[in-house]
């Protein structure tokens, strides 16, 4: 997740990051149709439907770990498991949204500048935490967007944002993301952003 960043080392306006990413990433997942579920999207093996679990798994994994100060280094998605008999199958919408309601509620109670997580053992601030999860779930958005043959291009200022901090957040990449891909020095922010995250744009 993040690297050795020091415990205070808290970017400024974190929660207002993350509520930001979780707003481009939600509009991006709006109205997704059911026949939609089954397209292929810019993560390798995965059609859209697994894209979804795992974006709502990465939102409760920040999430738990801001709430409980600890971050397992290697989470593990939930198995999909069929519903019961006479159980209606979850809109993976609504799943979303819980998900990310809970993750900003669990923010404005834990975060600040006291408040660390351990993170494979070490102690690395809330917001450091709060931001990693921010860039996942822009990108993730931007994932679905693409997926569904959208122009969602991340917002400019969002993007920005999230460049000057990457060097900081990203400082693994296997199994995360891609290698950085070639953009001209004239691409928008939101594609810089996503080309630094492995995907062309």
């Amino acid at each position: 997740m993040a690297g050795q960043a020091g415990a205070t080392s808290v970017p400024s306006g974190a929660v207002a990051l993350l509520a930001s990413a979780i707003k481009y990433a939600l509009d991006a997942c709006a109205q997704v149709a059911p026949e939609e579920m089954a397209l292929p999207t810019p993560c390798a093996e995965w059609d859209l439907t697994a894209l979804l679990a795992h974006l709502a798994a990465s939102i409760a994994d920040v999430e738990s770990a801001i709430r409980t100060g600890r971050l397992d280094l290697e989470p593990v998605d939930p198995p999909a498991s069929p519903p019961r008999y006479g159980q209606v199958p979850r809109d993976p919408m609504e799943e979303l949204r819980d998900r990310a309601a809970n993750l900003l509620v669990a923010c404005y109670d834990h975060h600040g500048p006291g408040h660390l997580v351990l993170v494979g053992g070490v102690p690395l601030a809330a917001g450091i935490v709060a931001c990693t999860g921010a860039v996942e779930i822009a990108v993730h958005g931007w994932d679905v967007s693409a997926a569904r043959g959208r122009r969602g291009a991340i917002p400019p200022a969002l993007a920005t944002r999230m460049l000057r901090l990457c060097p900081l957040l990203v400082t693994g990449r296997e199994g995360l993301f891609g290698a950085p891909v070639q953009v001209p020095a004239q691409a928008s922010p939101g594609d810089r952003l996503v080309a630094y995250l492995g995907r062309t744009p």
